[in-house]
């Protein structure tokens, strides 16, 4: 079956994109943009609908993009070409691999999450920048979190940038946003330990336990977490730093707290299993 063919920068098809692109949340209906290879098979392993798929065949880089393409086209999406230059009127990475989706976005309420015995949480408060929220999502399922809560306002969770960041660790992490105070009223019913980490507090991030049901939370990349989480919290935990600098990067902050989560708790296990 052959596919439609664009060749010019113009079309409404790719202007909409673009506005998507600008402005997910505005333009979004319900959809966002997934680009590049592994975003999209991530995706499509995850089994969300990619209502439209958008190639440039002169663009792909292996075999491997036409057989995603194929598989995206037999679940569904409306598959279209376009000429690469077409394409770079719609691309946001400075080498792009040929291949844009846009993906229907899934419900992220607090109740979609889906938590086992003993679950290891990040709450990120109002982090701004898409960049830092897409690498907090990868260093959250790296350590083997079982979910991220996203609140205080902040970037919208699927932004391009988002999910560019998160390497399409974005479709493998359970994800919710909610505002603060339902997030710490669900974690307060649910008995699962906060732990805040702030430059304020005088406790090493080793020093606590990880091994039982907790939430870390991180925050805003210029006020840090807000005063809701500080008054709540179980522990206020600090990142020791003996250089010169002053502060870490939020997602930086976040990955060191949740790899020595993530050290605890292999460490209990072994253990246990020994």
């Amino acid at each position: 079956m052959s596919r439609p063919l664009i060749t010019s920068s113009s079309n409404p098809r790719l202007k909409a994109v673009r506005r998507l692109r600008r402005a997910p949340r505005r333009n979004g209906d319900g959809v966002f943009l997934v680009e590049g290879h592994r975003q999209l098979a991530a995706a499509l392993e995850a089994g969300v609908c990619v209502r439209e798929l958008f190639v440039a065949p002169d663009l792909f880089l292996g075999d491997a993009d036409v057989e995603l393409a194929r598989l995206a086209e037999l679940r569904g999406a409306d598959v279209v070409e376009l000429s690469r230059e077409a394409f770079a009127s719609i691309a946001g990475n400075a080498r792009p691999d040929g291949i844009i989706g846009v993906v229907e976005r899934w419900s992220v309420s607090l109740d979609s999450l889906r938590l086992g015995p003993n679950p290891l949480l990040l709450v990120a408060e109002g982090v701004e920048r898409p960049g830092n929220l897409g690498t907090i999502v990868r260093a959250a399922c790296a350590a083997g979190a079982d979910g991220l809560i996203a609140c205080g306002g902040g970037t919208d969770a699927f932004h391009p940038d988002v999910v560019r960041g998160s390497v399409g660790t974005l479709f493998k992490l359970p994800l919710a946003r909610c505002d603060c105070s339902d997030a710490i009223a669900w974690l307060r019913k649910r008995d699962i330990r906060i732990a805040v980490a702030t430059p304020d507090a005088a406790l090493p991030h080793w020093e606590i336990d990880y091994a039982c049901a907790t939430a870390i939370v991180v925050g805003n990349e210029r006020y840090g977490v807000g005063n809701a989480w500080v008054d709540t919290a179980d522990e206020l935990v600090q990142i020791p730093m003996p250089g010169p600098a002053d502060s870490l990067n939020v997602a930086v902050a976040a990955g060191v707290v949740l790899f020595e989560a993530a050290r605890q708790r292999l460490q209990t296990r072994a253990v246990r299993a020994s």
